[in-house]
């Protein structure tokens, strides 16, 4: 008797999924929740672990018969299911399943034997061997990104023929810069517009898009990722004002909110809302929560709400490229669907999408759709695992924080250098190179707003 997991192996008796329950030596017990008058079809699907997907064989030789249900202890009694006993011996079943056996017994082996990255390094060719290399600090990371010039003074960079003109090619989108933690927030109020776009570029080395001080069409003011690094209010409404002086639109980006602080972003949003009267203003929130969604659409009319990233999920992470199978399945996902978008709009009034670049195709959907570039995240913990490191000495000692000291001002957790990465404040972030590494790169014309983010 043999059994394998779930994931590794289906079946279908006439046309229908159904779940198999053991492997004997010539075939198979598959559970169906009643008797069916006759079985004419099988079809068993057995994952091949090479190839990164499902081989496909239809029996075409085979008995069905009615087995007792079992009554041990535990078990549901026998008039909730029917067990078939599917007996074959057709040639390419056996091989499938000698093959699945095989291929799983050694995945058990390495999980066993082998640490993470042997595991993946076999299976998938990942350089667990890169692992060990580290940058010394956040600091070295950007250098390395970004060139060789010192972060923080004008980027010692070879010129890749690049500019803005040629990242915005024939689409000529909106253009947004990110705000989203204390220090961008004081430099942005103690400075005009132009010389904090330039303190902007030279701080974070943006020479992927040679922006040359060009001035933002908005600003996205707020974190989406980490609600204690949102700005006090009274600082939010000086950024706010200062904006709207400047002539440049306002997103204020808002992350989830617990129900504890649920009260206290309602009253806020009203706030934002009696601005936007007196200022005859418009002011989008990024949403990340679906309660902060529901109090837009019902309490605060002049605001305009768009779908966050954390709730327009996606499958990200930067070792997908050693991922074996088609990634086909990667460039959609719910919103590619008419009556999820049509949803958003009539319930919530969403119509815009906030989008990350993952150096992989997206098929946008219809709307108005925003791209963050060079940076997405991949986690996103309400537990601070920077804090928990530097107070409790390890990760996993995680907790609920109430007041931030703001060790992510000058604190990072680094990762293989190969991989990308960053862990600032609660979130773990990876770099899309495409950019920095193909000049031919366009953004897609389904996108009307390119949005910058830095860590």
């Amino acid at each position: 008797m043999m059994m394998f997991p779930f994931g590794l192996v289906a079946c279908f008796v006439n046309g229908k999924e159904t779940r198999i329950t053991e492997f004997t030596e010539d075939g198979f017990l598959v559970r169906m929740h009643r008797e069916v008058p006759e079985i004419n079809s099988v079809k068993v699907c057995f994952y091949h672990m090479e190839k990164a997907g499902y081989r496909e064989i239809e029996l075409r030789d085979f008995e069905a018969e009615i087995t007792s249900g079992r009554e041990d202890e535990g078990s549901l009694p026998d008039e909730f299911f029917t067990e078939y006993e599917i007996s074959t011996s057709q040639k390419d079943y056996g091989e499938a399943l000698q093959r699945l056996m095989g291929e799983y017994s050694r995945y058990i082996r390495l999980k066993l034997e082998e640490d993470d990255g042997k595991l993946a390094e076999t299976l998938t060719g990942y350089p667990a061997e890169k692992d060990e290399e580290h940058f010394s600090s956040l600091e070295a990371q950007k250098r390395s990104w970004f060139g060789t010039g010192q972060i923080g003074k004008a980027p010692a960079m070879k010129k890749s023929g690049r500019d803005c003109g040629n990242i915005f090619k024939d689409i000529n989108p909106e253009y947004a810069l990110t705000l989203d933690r204390q220090e961008l927030y004081r430099m942005y109020l103690a400075n005009p517009i132009q010389d904090f776009v330039r303190l902007y570029e030279q701080k974070n080395g943006l020479p992927f898009l040679e922006l040359k001080g060009k001035v933002p069409d908005r600003l996205y003011i707020g974190n989406q990722f980490c609600h204690l690094l949102f700005p006090e209010e009274e600082q939010l409404f000086s950024l706010m004002e200062k904006a709207w002086e400047e002539h440049v639109e306002i997103t204020l980006a808002f992350s989830y909110v617990r129900q504890d602080l649920l009260a206290n972003v309602e009253k806020l949003l009203g706030k934002v809302d009696k601005w936007c009267q007196d200022h005859s203003a418009g002011v989008e929130i990024t949403v990340n929560d679906w309660a902060v969604a529901s109090i837009i659409k019902e309490k605060c009319p002049r605001l305009i709400s768009d779908l966050g990233i954390l709730l327009n999920k996606r499958k990200k992470d930067p070792r997908m490229k050693w991922k074996k199978g088609d990634s086909v399945f990667f460039q959609e996902n719910n919103l590619n669907s008419d009556f999820y978008r049509e949803f958003l709009e009539q319930e919530l009034g969403i119509s815009r999408y906030e989008w990350e670049s993952l150096g992989c195709a997206l098929k946008f959907p219809p709307g108005k759709n925003s791209l963050h570039i060079p940076f997405y995240q991949t986690n996103t913990s309400q537990y601070c695992p920077l804090y928990a490191v530097l107070v409790n000495g390890q990760r996993g000692k995680q907790g609920y924080i109430k007041e931030c000291p703001g060790y992510c001002t000058d604190k990072a957790l680094l990762y293989p250098g190969h991989l990308n990465m960053v862990g600032r404040y609660n979130s773990l972030f990876a770099l899309d190179e495409t950019i920095l590494k193909n000049p031919e790169t366009r953004i897609s014309e389904d996108v009307d707003r390119i949005v910058v983010n830095m860590l």
